[in-house]
Order: structure tokens, then sequence, then C-alpha cells
């Protein structure tokens, strides 16, 4: 005969896997709610009255910010103790004084690979072709 204390109680564990799966749902929520939250915050400060136009870090705790605000740049020391201004530029030109980055070793490479019409694939094999010919 079988003892009964034994046999687990199935009621008993579809409640605890329940109340496990309700805790992990509670807490993806919650992750997905303070990302959203934090990208609304990311996308807000670019759009806003006050832009971040460069920071160079002096030290751990130290550095300066190039901002523009209501269209007027400034260059600003943030150190822990508080913020200071360092320089008023004056007006803003609105106009990006940023040139597009040059494109990397690789996009080279892959752009000229597309121009020919060849296999990516392959490219690495023309090159052993090219140096046993030689």
């Amino acid at each position: 005969m079988q003892d009964i204390s034994v046999i687990p109680d199935t009621g008993m564990l579809v409640m605890k896997s329940g109340g496990m799966l309700l805790v992990v749902c509670a807490v993806l929520m919650g992750v997905v709610y303070l990302l959203k939250r934090v990208g609304k915050m990311q996308r807000l400060s670019g759009q806003g009255a006050v832009r971040v136009r460069g920071t160079y870090h002096l030290g751990p705790k130290e550095k300066m910010m190039l901002v523009d605000v209501e269209g007027i740049r400034l260059l600003l020391g943030v150190t822990p103790a508080g913020i200071q201004t360092l320089h008023t530029f004056g007006a803003v030109d609105e106009t990006p004084d940023v040139e597009p980055p040059h494109p990397s070793f690789f996009e080279t490479l892959f752009h000229r690979q597309l121009k020919k019409g060849g296999d990516l694939r392959d490219y690495g094999s023309h090159e052993k072709d090219k140096s046993h010919e030689s």
C-alpha cells in the first residue's frame, strides 16, 4: 500500500507554478515599462530646448559640455559640485556643422564587391587564387 503523504498535491503544485508565472510576468512588464520610459526621455532630450553638441571628459567626474540652449551655444563645466558656464558663444546657426563619417575599411570592401556583382562568400578565395598565380 502507498503512503498518502508522499503523493504530491497537484492543486498546490498548480498554485505555486501559477504564482511564479504571475511574478515573472509582473517583473517583465515592469522592465518593459521602464525601458519605454527611458526611451522617451532620450528622444525628448534631442528635441527640446537643450541640445548637447559634444562632451569632453576631463576626469572620472568632471567634464566639459558644448550645448545649444534656445539658440545660444554654451560651454559648460560639469562637476559633482555643480554646473558652471565657462563661455557663451552667442547665436547658433541651425545648419549642422558635422560632416558625415567616412566609411570604414569593411564598408569600402563591401561596396566594391557589390559593384562587381560577385558573391561575398568567395571574396577571400579570389585573393588566394591571385597569390597562387603569381
